[in-house]
């Protein structure tokens, strides 16, 4: 699930939901201290400042059939359309104005991949796939960050969630665009917890810092500011989806990382159980001692894999020590911290503050994290020196008795 997404309205198994699956699923699942039971009460507030908002509540049964939530609390399947882009049935959950009583339901079925979305002024415009030829389930095609999807120029924002029998886990995410703020809260056995939204004022201000990027560099980074036909800025989006390809941002930067490793050594961490591996640039590859790479080298990766986290060398190859590895080297490259002081042992040797310091680096992630209190950036943004809090600004209970999704600070 949840907060490794990548926006691609295609067709297939799960439609759109299929290409936002997130490496990071399983670790979010394994809370089991107690049981949920399938009744959550869930309250939707307007803080916005306008008083025409809807949301929408998105996700799969436990059989991963897409749907959606309506207003009752009840998970209503989609049916199985015979054509593609079929239009889905209006599920928008109107809410009160801005300031006022929260908007009530309560979940009554378990709901896994789901999405809180939230759009401002108008509503949003979903879509469901026939399932493939496997004769699998539909596909559910949701809002896209491309500027030919029919929701472009609406204000919309979502966080992420599953709730099942394990528990109830939620999250924000700034992995594919920052937009409009939302904050979350929640209640039950694992006490009150709370997310805080994106602050005033940070959108434009991470919107101002890319477009000041560009003109210092020249990397598109200006491309990935969307606004709407009067100029207000509605979203910014990650560079893993930026309209203008980034060619070769990071070859200079690469060049250096492997010339400086042919000599010197660089050891991974894998975390948890997976160990440490330590290796060198041999011709055009980083070669691990004893690490088995499955097929697939770490030679450089292009600005594509490196945005992205899940292509060429730096594919999601799962929980082994392969993917554990490709992860801590995806967040070093983006974060450009492996020619800083203590870069040859990754993670645990380089310190927050250092990282985003030289000039070619992920600059999104920079200004994110500059200007938000907390939430990913780039899909491997949980990778830290061992012991390190958490960023990804996330709420997990194994038996919830509410929680509360907000729209605005």
């Amino acid at each position: 699930m949840l907060s490794r997404r990548s926006f691609l309205a295609t067709a297939g198994a799960t439609g759109a939901a299929a290409a936002l699956a997130s490496p990071l699923a399983p670790r979010m699942l394994t809370q089991r201290a107690s049981a949920a039971g399938a009744s959550l009460p869930l309250s939707l507030r307007n803080n916005s400042g306008s008083d025409t908002v809807y949301a929408y509540v998105s996700g799969s049964d436990d059989s991963g059939w897409p749907g959606f939530v309506d207003s009752g609390g009840a998970f209503q399947r989609l049916p199985s359309p015979s054509a593609v882009q079929t239009p889905v049935q209006d599920y928008a959950i109107t809410l009160g104005g801005s300031d006022s009583a929260a908007t009530q339901l309560t979940l009554g079925d378990y709901v896994t991949g789901g999405r809180v979305w939230f759009s401002v002024g108008k509503k949003l415009q979903f879509f469901v796939n026939p399932p493939g030829g496997d004769g699998g389930v539909p596909g559910l095609v949701q809002p896209a960050l491309v500027a030919d999807d029919a929701n472009w120029q609406t204000n919309w924002t979502f966080c992420e969630f599953t709730y099942n029998s394990a528990n109830l886990y939620a999250n924000i995410s700034y992995v594919d665009m920052v937009g409009l703020p939302v904050s979350m809260a929640s209640s039950g056995s694992a006490g009150d917890q709370s997310v805080s939204p994106l602050p005033a004022g940070a959108l434009g201000a991470i919107a101002d810092g890319l477009r000041d990027q560009h003109a210092a560099d020249g990397a598109p980074w200006d491309q990935l500011v969307a606004t709407d036909s009067s100029g207000a800025v509605l979203r910014v989006l990650a560079p893993s989806h930026s309209p203008v390809d980034f060619g070769g941002y990071w070859d200079a930067y690469l060049d250096s990382v492997w010339s400086h490793y042919q000599s010197t050594d660089l050891t991974v961490n894998g975390q948890g159980s997976i160990g440490s591996y330590t290796g060198r640039v041999s011709g055009d590859t980083l070669v691990f001692d004893g690490l088995e790479t499955n097929g697939v080298p770490f030679t450089k990766p292009s600005a594509v894999d490196i945005f992205g986290c899940a292509s060429g060398p730096l594919y999601n190859s799962g929980s082994d020590a392969r993917g554990a590895v490709a992860a801590r080297l995806a967040a070093a490259i983006n974060r450009s911290s492996l020619l800083v002081s203590g870069g040859g042992n990754q993670p645990d040797g380089v310190k927050p503050d250092q990282y985003y310091t030289e000039s070619v680096t992920n600059h999104y992630a920079r200004l994110v994290h500059e200007h938000a209190d907390i939430g990913y950036a780039f899909p491997y943004d949980d990778v830290g020196p061992t012991g390190a809090a958490p960023v990804d600004g996330h709420i997990q209970d194994g038996a919830p008795t509410s929680w509360t999704v907000t729209l605005g600070g």
